[in-house]
């Protein structure tokens, strides 16, 4: 066995976030010599909606890493990751397989995310078109989104990648909303980092002069956040959006221009009364 080839797979298992508990099934299975193998592990993922009360709901996830032996017989690669998750409010799964090249690797975590239909924001190296003879590649920031609107050729909801030059501009989205408690820069700051990185985040914010906890994630497609409240029901953003719900509008501003104008005279009047 080649025991640099081994300690690579383990690192590679670790980095997607397996740690070391399939280390002695991946040493087992290469023992054996086999050409082809897989090892399956069950993970459970606690929703974000349900931290607080982790006792309520739970999401089962699968994974099946493939594993496949060079024709030199000597060493092993890490193929492919095929996932499968059942959310805790669904009766089937979805299903999606996840190829494992060296420069873009997805995590288990990543994947659970993108099977929740939350959107990350991740570095991906990409063949360089300024220069494609060159074959260089230059690493960009790439929104990533499952498409649960279409189906490929396997069955599967294809990846949706949002290049630079779509435009979306996280930072300017989230401060387009009345969010409390978020004077502190690094609080705001370590709020857009979280959606980033795909996470589905609590915050308060200010709806119709009420106070009012919302979850919120990252919609790089739309070029906005998508919204919801405490039992996950979707709000639409331009139903919330800063200008939009504090503002008072033209009509309302006339009249209170003519009611406080109304007022004055009044007072006017019984001053020169007396």
């Amino acid at each position: 066995m080649n025991q640099n080839n081994l300690e690579y797979l383990q690192k590679s298992l670790d980095y997607l976030g397996f740690g070391t508990k399939l280390n002695a099934a991946l040493e087992g299975a290469i023992l054996k010599g086999e050409q082809f193998f897989s090892i399956g592990i069950n993970q459970r993922y606690i929703p974000a909606e349900f931290r607080s009360q982790v006792e309520k709901k739970v999401d089962d996830m699968h994974f099946e890493l493939k594993f496949n032996r060079s024709k030199n017989g000597e060493v092993y690669f890490l193929n492919a990751m095929e996932t499968s998750l059942l959310r805790y409010n669904a009766t089937e799964p979805i299903m999606k397989n996840f190829v494992l090249d060296q420069q873009n690797r997805m995590s288990a975590l990543q994947s659970y995310k993108l099977l929740c239909g939350l959107s990350f924001e991740k570095p991906t190296l990409i063949l360089d078109t300024d220069d494609p003879e060159s074959k260089q590649y230059k690493k960009i920031d790439l929104w990533y989104k499952l498409n649960f609107n279409a189906v490929d050729k396997l069955g599967e909801h294809p990846i949706k990648w949002f290049f630079p030059q779509h435009g979306y501009d996280l930072e300017q989205s989230f401060n387009k909303f009345p969010f409390l408690e978020l004077t502190d820069t690094d609080l705001r700051e370590s709020a857009i980092k979280a959606l980033r990185y795909g996470n589905l985040i609590s915050l308060p914010m200010e709806i119709d002069g009420k106070r009012q906890e919302v979850y919120i994630s990252a919609d790089p497609e739309q070029k906005t956040l998508n919204i919801y409240d405490q039992q996950m029901q979707s709000i639409h953003p331009d139903l919330i959006v800063a200008n939009k719900i504090h503002p008072v509008s033209e009509q309302t501003e006339h009249l209170m221009t003519v009611k406080k104008e109304d007022q004055k005279g009044l007072e006017e009047n019984r001053s020169f009364k007396r």
